[in-house]
């Protein structure tokens, strides 16, 4: 109820409308099975009985009153809507019991038998009124066609519409009001996802060892002095404006490839000169999804997950939004595509994001590319709105050209239909894009007191090297008018995970450190990065590779020495990640 009293009686009413396509997949799902028993009934008579779709409405009338029941007081505890971890409770009874003594379950009892009557009575009625039309079965084969294309239709509710990604909790989420999102979600829905997922989520998929051999290989990784380098211009009266720009499928491979003698990336190699640059610097996954929540959270990427997909659990995320919001930062982030794509939305939501600016904010004319809005025209909304926002500010852009499949508005300038060529064409589009968008900065008043950190999201595959670390290999870039030093290259191995908590501390925010990031500018910490693909894990040093395969049990890249070693050093951060991951 606390969470209702502060929620504007506007927000929930729109938790009604924004939640109604996942009701509506429900509704779907549960439809699916009647169409299957109503062109059975054009064949079979016993298909024709009313008490046999009684008995379906009848069962599941009672599963879904049962479920809104315990969503309800699930919400009331948890502060979350229903999901598998109720079921866990399945296989403890005294722990279950334990959970739900103290409700008042006789008078629950109670409403739920009346109620479920009263409910059932109508559909009684219904049903019983409109069996009738079995009996007509003279067109049965006309019949059965136009039922199983209605099942056909199906899908287009079941998966939320006819946008790229299929319906998760992102799509029916349409504030920063946790508690009005939350309202938006269908607990039936909600619950089958969950369970679905479940598996992967009871238990640790990587227990290689004892927790205590973990922390002793573990905790020296992040051992460093505290002592660090500030690279921020410090001020006494105004604290920098940051723009955190987040560049997909951007890889360092491409940096020094030219092909006819026109580079590939012509312009990043500029920008590169002037701030600090980090030339051996490894994403934690394969993903976008993976990469936000490393770049923002510096929350390691799974091997077949990220933790953004669960949005009970990045609730509890530390992370850049949060800490810029709680500090008096206006805080946005725009990217031209579907935020609900892989949960992003919630995500973000949860991470205090004060504005997202989506594909909603751009006209149909600027809608040019398969996944929403081209970079360009992102970048001219950003350069129109930054002069408008609120300083201090902290803003994220998530690019999208170079998301396969690799569309660009402009003329292509590399030759070729193949997909790397293709690849190459976008990302050097979007090169001067990012470049159009730094001297648009530049021009600015807030410049001089603005940091820009350009990082991609994770690498690709393209082009193939013949090593498969190559593909997690990303560019990272500091820049800007409050940055102390230019043209700084640093060599040393870092992770896509460590820029939150440097970021953090060289601002001198109080907050608790990144546990799964080292500050890049303590010369003092560790040279390594880890980053986890499709069941497997990788481990890098500044003089060896390896990438060790846990479906086949065995090391499947080895360059340099101590391959052995690392393979025990990177099995057990990604026990000590995945056990980190069950907790939350």
């Amino acid at each position: 109820m606390e969470y209702a009293k502060e929620t504007p009686s506007s927000l929930v009413l729109q938790s009604l409308w924004y939640g109604l396509k996942m009701d509506l997949s429900m509704a779907a799902y549960l439809t699916t099975l009647v169409c299957v028993f109503v062109i059975a009934a054009l064949f079979i008579p016993f298909f024709r009985k009313t008490w046999a779709y009684l008995i379906y409405t009848g069962i599941i009338l009672f599963i879904q009153m049962l479920l809104i029941i315990t969503d309800v007081e699930s919400f009331k505890t948890w502060g979350t809507r229903i999901d598998s971890t109720p079921l866990k409770f399945l296989s403890s009874p005294k722990e279950a019991w334990a959970s739900i003594s103290h409700l008042p379950l006789v008078l629950i009892f109670i409403g739920l038998i009346v109620i479920y009557l009263f409910v059932f009575w109508i559909f009684r009625k219904t049903i019983s009124r409109s069996i009738v039309l079995l009996e007509n079965n003279k067109y049965r084969f006309v019949q059965a066609l136009l039922v199983l294309l209605f099942i056909g239709a199906l899908i287009i509710p079941i998966r939320g519409g006819f946008q790229l990604s299929p319906l998760n909790q992102s799509s029916v989420f349409f504030c920063n009001n946790q508690y009005a999102n939350n309202a938006a979600v269908n607990a039936s829905w909600n619950l089958m996802f969950s369970a679905i997922q479940m598996n992967q989520l009871n238990k640790n998929l990587y227990q290689y060892m004892k927790n205590e051999e973990v922390d002793t290989i573990v905790n020296p990784l992040f051992e460093a002095e505290g002592k660090f380098e500030q690279v921020i211009i410090d001020s006494n009266s105004a604290r920098p404006n940051v723009i955190l720009i987040i560049w997909e499928s951007f890889t360092e491979k491409v940096l020094n490839k030219s092909i006819d003698g026109e580079p590939v990336i012509k312009f990043f190699p500029e920008l590169i000169k002037e701030g600090i640059y980090f030339s051996n610097c490894y994403s934690s996954g394969d993903r976008t999804d993976k990469g936000i929540g490393a770049i923002i959270s510096s929350y390691p990427a799974l091997p077949k997950g990220s933790i953004v997909n669960y949005p009970e659990k990045t609730a509890k995320l530390q992370g850049l939004g949060k800490i810029f919001s709680d500090n008096g930062y206006a805080t946005q982030f725009y990217y031209g595509g579907e935020p609900e794509f892989m949960n992003i939305k919630s995500y973000l939501n949860g991470q205090k994001f004060q504005q997202l600016i989506t594909k909603e904010s751009f006209k149909d004319a600027e809608m040019n590319s398969k996944w929403g809005a081209h970079d360009d025209a992102v970048m001219k909304k950003l350069v129109n709105d930054i002069p408008q926002m609120r300083q201090p500010f902290f803003t994220g852009w998530l690019t999208l050209s170079s998301h396969e499949p690799f569309e660009t508005p402009v003329p292509t300038v590399f030759n070729g239909n193949d997909k790397e060529t293709k690849f190459l064409n976008s990302l050097h589009y979007t090169d001067s894009v990012v470049y159009s968008f730094i001297n648009e900065l530049k021009k600015m008043p807030s410049w001089e007191n603005t940091i820009v950190i350009i990082s991609a999201d994770h690498g690709h595959y393209l082009p193939v090297t013949g090593k498969r670390a190559d593909d997690y290999r990303i560019p990272i870039l500091w820049l800007g008018g409050a940055l102390k030093k230019q043209n700084v290259v640093i060599d040393k191995t870092v992770d896509q995970l460590d820029m939150a908590g440097s970021l953090a501390q060289q601002l001198h925010f109080k907050t608790e450190p990144f546990s799964f990031g080292k500050n890049v500018f303590d010369s003092t910490s560790k040279h390594w990065a880890f980053f986890t693909y499709n069941d497997g894990i990788g481990f890098v040093t500044d003089s060896s590779r390896t990438l060790f395969d846990n479906a086949g049990k065995r090391i499947v890249f080895e360059e340099g020495k101590s391959a052995k070693e690392h393979e025990r050093i990177a099995k057990a951060l990604m026990q000590k990640v995945y056990s980190d991951f069950l907790k939350r």
